[in-house]
């Protein structure tokens, strides 16, 4: 077993822009092959739902009450 955490390599100043540099971004072509759960239809929920469904993506909203 291999222990591996994750610590950043390099200058401390120029850990984070290195971090941002190398990240995947979600592009507009490939927003939809994502499905987003948002469990919780109150205040935040629903508009984090509404907010992330105009962008593009595809969400679903599960609350309390739709459970068996």
């Amino acid at each position: 077993m291999i222990l591996d955490g994750k610590c950043p390599t390099g200058p401390i100043e120029k850990t984070w822009d290195k971090h941002r540099f190398d990240m995947k971004l979600v592009n507009p072509a490939n927003k939809r092959k994502y499905k987003i759960l948002v469990v919780g239809t109150g205040l935040a929920g629903a508009s984090a739902a509404a907010s992330l469904g105009e962008l593009g993506y595809n969400v679903e909203a599960f609350c309390y009450q739709d459970s068996p």
